[in-house]
């Protein structure tokens, strides 16, 4: 096959088709920019998702008479419940708190960031607790014995929050997945016109090669290698805006949420690892549309 031939009338159909070439770019671009753009929010979501079980825990609050008299969980009510929790394989660790534990840890938490709420709050209104990790703490079941047992006053599983919000996450990346998928059907659509308009306009030249003897695989290449380099160029474009909405947007946007270890940071070398492997994709898909088309389209 002469690569030459193919490049130049490839290159020749870019600039006779230049306003749907354009127009295949840009759709292009948003699609696969949409498509990456879904990928690295399912990354951050299972790093943030991560990042939060690896230190959350399960609180089990207890009654009042517990935390006005049992400093170091001796007595056999506290033992109870730890001793049941301790007892369970999913358990990996139980620590008691006492009130006036629980508290020091409050102020140290807000003591700088809200110091009216810790002068507003008495020692009195924080319970002893048992804080718990869990093997898997997606699974809270090892904390159903202990649940009804009267001495346990409140049990706060963090892990559900954990949970809504990469469900949150997890439905924005779905509305992104959606929106990608109609810019990708808007995408093929514009291929198939494109590789139509380009045989229309060499459909004799097409006649001769095949009188001549030229196969279909070389006089369809041309076409072929037209929608695949509108893709490419596509491609660039969307790798190169999603980097920049990174790192000169998002980037700023969520310095301090980073810095306060709300959500994982994605690192740039993720957008240069996903965006190259769905411009390929979209790539081999835009050259497997002309060919079906050029197959329907050209019958001889």
């Amino acid at each position: 096959m002469n690569l030459g031939f193919v490049f130049r009338e490839a290159f020749r159909g870019l600039g006779r088709n230049i306003t749907m070439s354009i127009a295949l770019v840009i759709t292009t671009a948003i699609s696969l920019a949409l498509v990456g753009t879904g990928i690295l929010i399912s990354q951050v979501t299972s790093d943030t998702k991560d990042m939060y079980l690896d230190r959350v825990e399960v609180m089990v609050e207890l009654d009042e008479n517990i935390s006005a008299t049992d400093q170091d969980c001796s007595s056999e009510a506290c033992q109870e419940v730890r001793d049941t929790l301790q007892a369970d394989e999913g358990v990996e660790s139980v620590t008691f708190r006492s009130r006036e534990q629980s508290y020091d840890r409050f102020v140290e938490l807000f003591g700088e960031t809200d110091p009216v709420l810790v002068q507003e709050t008495s020692p009195e209104a924080l319970p002893a607790a048992l804080h718990v990790r869990l093997e898997d703490p997606t699974d809270p079941t090892p904390l159903d014995p202990v649940r009804d047992m009267p001495q346990v006053a409140l049990v706060v599983d963090q892990a559900e929050g954990v949970r809504t919000a990469a469900g949150n996450l997890d439905a924005f990346r779905n509305a992104t997945f959606v929106v990608a998928a109609l810019q990708a059907l808007a995408a093929i659509f514009l291929i198939g016109n494109m590789v139509q308009l380009a045989a229309y306009h060499r459909r004799d030249e097409m006649g001769i090669m095949r009188m001549v003897g030229a196969s279909r695989w070389f006089t369809n290449a041309p076409f072929v290698l037209e929608a695949a380099l509108s893709v490419l160029f596509g491609g660039i474009v969307a790798t190169l805006g999603v980097w920049l909405g990174k790192t000169q947007v998002v980037d700023p946007m969520l310095g301090e949420i980073y810095s306060s270890q709300l959500i994982a940071r994605l690192p740039d070398s993720a957008v240069w690892t996903v965006m190259p492997l769905v411009s390929l994709v979209g790539v081999l898909v835009a050259g497997l549309v002309a060919q079906v088309t050029l197959r329907l389209y050209v019958r001889k």
